[in-house]
């Protein structure tokens, strides 16, 4: 038995299973996933749309830039009867009636109904917006929604390229020195954000905020695991992911309160420079110690765990621990690395099963992240106030958690993920089916919560499904894969709004078929439960895909 085995064995059996050492690691990894959940849509409220219209310098005067919103009374005055397109017009936000030229320079007559050609139509010069919350009307974004949805977009390339760069952090410098980097970086650069003074410095403070930041549950997860047991990756799901839909839903109970957006930034990212005391309270992952040769700070965890947990360690596996020459273990672990490089090319051309599989999974990563964090983006178009529904939307993640919980290891992958594909195409697609009255209001909101459900059940699922797809030697890397190719899927979420400008339920509509489309796929690929998972690519095509485990 191999070094690395040996400490595993320890591990498990010193703090295997959920024990109080367990809780008290959720309890500290609460904090850091919490804030998570609060930065990582923040762009919904931040980048808010603004109503907005065309100012009319004929009716009400010159205005300046990033002047206060006008009263209820300017924002709607009776000469926009014949100086603004009706409300119902496709262009009713950013185009005016043309003024007539023999009126235009006399003061007195310059706003009566007759000073307007309301056959005629320019573009807006300047723009009235009704409330001053998100950066919409601070960097004076009006009608240029594709400018607002670029915010979102940015933000999601950032969470591709944070991946590799903190995966690397991880796994040279450790779960927690990963972990503390990635949470205080975003604190940093979003404290900074809140003090730009144009759109493009927001754009780039957005994109570093996330290089940095985005990686923090990822790090946390697996630190999770690794003190859990890979075999409990399902409980660790819950219990990171309470917190994160915690701060979510804080999200937009903290934006309602704020009623700004430098406000909220300036209160929400300071409590990100906690974790700097991290180093002394958080607790490294005992097998990446192993990994890095630190055997006896690797067996005083192991010991302290087990006296938290209460469970009796043998010295002997200890000091065997403390005994292993990590060296070897390192050169065999490069050494399979580099023969994995080049078998995995090669296994890709020669076995027709893997092909399958990883296209399955691409397509099913690129569905279930494009929905989930779409529904997210379209919250503000539901009906009842943006707020209220961006907390049910978090608050809906909760049973979905719960849900995958109790009946993942009961009714088996497959069965659950098809379920729960066809659960979010059902509810989103019904959407445009049902009357206009009905589709628009709280009707059509519980059909968007019960596809949150769906989405977020789905998502959760692969990413314990998708592991079990794939031979032993390659599992991490092309569930990185999939994973990673995901993320594309979050890059166009923030775009959906664009889909909207051509009818108001193809944003809905895209976001069910394309689960159905998923859950069809599934039919391709066995179910992984109670079966024996493959170590090796040739088992994808010698062993049956029904042998259970005896």
């Amino acid at each position: 038995m191999s070094g690395g085995q040996e400490c595993d064995s320890s591990v498990e059996s010193a703090a295997g299973g959920w024990g109080r050492w367990q809780a008290q690691l959720a309890l500290m990894l609460a904090l850091p996933v919490m804030l998570t959940g609060l930065y990582g849509t923040n762009y919904v409220f931040l980048a808010a749309h603004t109503p907005h219209r065309c100012h009319v310098p004929e009716c009400e005067g010159n205005i300046s830039h990033g002047a206060p919103p006008p009263p209820p009374e300017q924002w709607q005055p009776d000469w926009a009867a014949w100086a603004l397109p009706v409300a119902s017009a496709a262009d009713a936000a950013c185009r005016r009636h043309s003024p007539r030229a023999l009126v235009a320079a006399d003061a007195d007559t310059a706003c009566h109904p007759h000073s307007f050609d309301n056959t005629t139509r320019q573009e807006c010069d300047n723009y009235v917006y009704q409330f001053h919350v998100s950066i919409v009307p601070e960097f004076d974004l009006a009608c240029q929604e594709w400018k607002r949805s670029l915010v979102g977009t940015v933000h999601n390339v950032g969470m591709l390229i944070s991946l590799p760069i903190m995966g690397y952090v991880s796994d040279r410098y450790g779960r927690r020195a990963a972990l503390i980097t990635s949470g205080v970086g975003a604190g940093v650069l979003g404290l900074c954000k809140s003090f730009v003074a144009s759109y493009h410095a927001y754009l780039f403070a957005e994109f570093i905020e996330t290089v940095l930041g985005a990686s923090v549950y990822p790090s946390a997860f697996v630190l999770m695991i690794e003190w859990l047991g890979v075999e409990q990756r399902i409980l660790a799901s819950l219990v990171l992911g309470i917190p994160l839909a915690g701060g979510a839903a804080l999200l937009a109970l903290l934006d309602y309160m704020a009623g700004y957006w430098r406000v909220w930034a300036r209160i929400a990212y300071p409590p990100s420079f906690l974790l700097l005391a991290y180093p002394w309270l958080l607790p490294e992952s005992v097998r990446w110690l192993v990994t890095r040769g630190r055997l006896r700070e690797a067996t005083a965890a192991v010991r302290r765990a087990a006296r938290v947990n209460k469970r009796h360690v043998p010295e002997a596996a200890l000091q065997k621990m403390l005994t292993a020459d990590a060296d070897p273990l390192a050169e065999k672990a490069e050494v399979a690395v580099q023969i994995e490089d080049e078998s995995l090319f090669r296994a890709f051309f020669k076995y027709g099963v893997l092909r399958v599989r990883l296209s399955v999974c691409f397509v099913w990563w690129v569905s279930a992240v494009f929905v989930f964090y779409g529904l997210a983006v379209r919250a503000h178009a539901l009906f009842g106030e943006p707020h209220v529904n961006y907390a049910l939307l978090a608050a809906a993640e909760l049973p979905a958690l719960l849900a995958n919980t109790l009946l993942l290891d009961r009714i088996g992958r497959r069965p659950l993920l098809t379920a729960a594909f066809l659960f979010t195409a059902t509810a989103l697609i019904a959407i445009p089916c049902l009357p206009p009255a009905l589709s628009a209001g709280a009707a059509g909101t519980a059909l968007y919560l019960a596809g949150k459900v769906g989405a977020t059940m789905s998502l959760n699922a692969l990413y314990v499904y998708s592991a079990e797809l794939f031979p032993t030697r390659a599992r991490h890397r092309l569930l990185a894969a999939c994973s990673t190719l995901g993320r594309l899927g979050a890059i166009l979420a923030p775009l959906t709004p664009l889909l909207a400008s051509l009818r108001w339920w193809v944003p809905t509509a895209l976001f069910g078929a394309l689960p159905l489309l998923s859950a069809a796929l599934t039919r391709l690929v066995p179910d992984t439960l109670h079966q024996r998972l493959p170590d090796s690519f040739a088992d994808l095509d010698t062993r049956s895909d029904d042998t259970e485990l005896p």
